[in-house]
């Protein structure tokens, strides 16, 4: 018979020969509870979207570039500016815990991307003065977060943890619930809460099951997009997944749990989800791209046109409930309506009415 041995968190490991009790968590009456205003001290990314004490999970297969985002992430996010649209509150400092790539992998990273930006020599300075870089391959699970994570969060006490990749450390099965939660609640989270800062974990996605990444998923099915167990996604309060579209050259930033918080908008000023972003030909350095680089996929553009144009009535539509029709009427795609739209614009199909803002077609005599 296996005996189950219980995992002590490090902070509840008793002193030799006493007796202490663990204690349960404070309580406090519901309404007693503040909600966050404009200066939060907890919060770190811009408006609520990553605050200290919770997780952030980022996801995307295997050599895609997860770790030289994430390198440019935290670059910009400690000289406080923005990253494809997340903006930290302030400079942050990161701590890097990984087991992926060497120091010359890391110090090309690094290069690559501050050529890429552009930075200056003082901000160059400023920026690596605010990161700090841990390489472990030898402790998981328990042994990880008590002996490495810890100590390394007591000595440097950054803003933003790093860990890459999950599976280097988790110590368990990527798609055991109890292995996954009992690795992110119950010692990850502590030592996030105790130490007043976020988690940022890196993680693969499954293998593409037809040779396109998950190409049926929708809107909140990309919070689910790393490997293995659904409790990742649980977990993390948000989630990025970096995804590729079927080129070489350009991919799919999405948020697929609270991106409502970053204010992302698209060309028409609504809300979206999606930045589309390509490697830079000045280094390992990430880009933006321009809507004209995205490649055209699904149905051909004269087709795709024409099913826009006709389910356009003459009182006309907003943008966002045009997009949703048609969608569910003709399985078009946000990136094939918005490129389409501005075809069908450009050729004085449609207009955008000055009063209501709704989209209407152009009647011809």
């Amino acid at each position: 018979m296996n005996d189950i041995i219980p995992v002590i968190s490090w902070r509840e490991t008793p002193e030799v020969g006493s007796e202490a009790v663990p204690q349960p968590p404070e309580s406090k009456p519901l309404a007693e509870l503040k909600r966050r205003e404009a200066d939060d001290p907890t919060e770190l990314l811009r408006t609520g979207y990553l605050c200290r004490g919770g997780g952030l999970l980022l996801c995307g297969p295997t050599g895609i570039g997860k770790s030289s985002l994430a390198m440019q992430a935290k670059l910009l996010w400690g000289l406080g500016r923005e990253c494809f649209g997340i903006t930290p509150v302030k400079p942050l400092t990161s701590l890097l815990i990984q087991a992926e790539n060497d120091d010359g992998d890391l110090a090309e990273m690094r290069d690559g991307v501050i050529a890429g930006l552009d930075l200056t020599p003082a901000q160059v300075q400023a920026a690596l003065a605010n990161i700090t870089v841990a390489c472990e391959d030898t402790r998981t699970g328990a042994a990880f977060t008590n002996f490495t994570v810890a100590p390394l969060l007591e000595k440097h006490r950054p803003d933003l943890v790093w860990i890459d990749p999950a599976l280097a450390y988790l110590g368990g099965e990527a798609s055991a619930q109890r292995d996954v939660g009992g690795f992110l609640r119950n010692q990850i989270n502590p030592l996030l809460h105790t130490f007043q800062c976020g988690g940022i974990i890196i993680t693969h996605t499954n293998k593409p099951p037809t040779g396109r990444e998950k190409p049926s998923w929708q809107a909140g099915d990309f919070a689910y997009s790393g490997t293995g167990s659904a409790e990742w996604a649980n977990w993390a309060r948000a989630v990025l997944a970096l995804r590729s579209i079927g080129s070489h050259d350009v991919f799919e930033l999405r948020a697929g749990k609270r991106g409502a918080r970053l204010g992302w908008q698209d060309a028409d000023g609504q809300r979206s989800y999606v930045r589309h972003l390509a490697h830079s030909e000045r280094g390992i350095c990430w880009r933006e791209v321009a809507s004209d680089e995205i490649p055209q996929t699904g149905r051909p553009k004269k087709e795709c046109a024409g099913e826009l144009l006709s389910l356009l009535p003459e009182g006309g539509l907003p943008a966002t409930a045009w997009q949703k029709l048609a969608k569910s009427d003709c399985g078009i795609s946000e990136t094939s309506f918005h490129r389409e739209r501005r075809a069908l614009e450009k050729a004085g199909r449609i207009i955008r009415s000055k009063i209501s803002g709704q989209w209407q077609p152009v009647l011809k005599p």
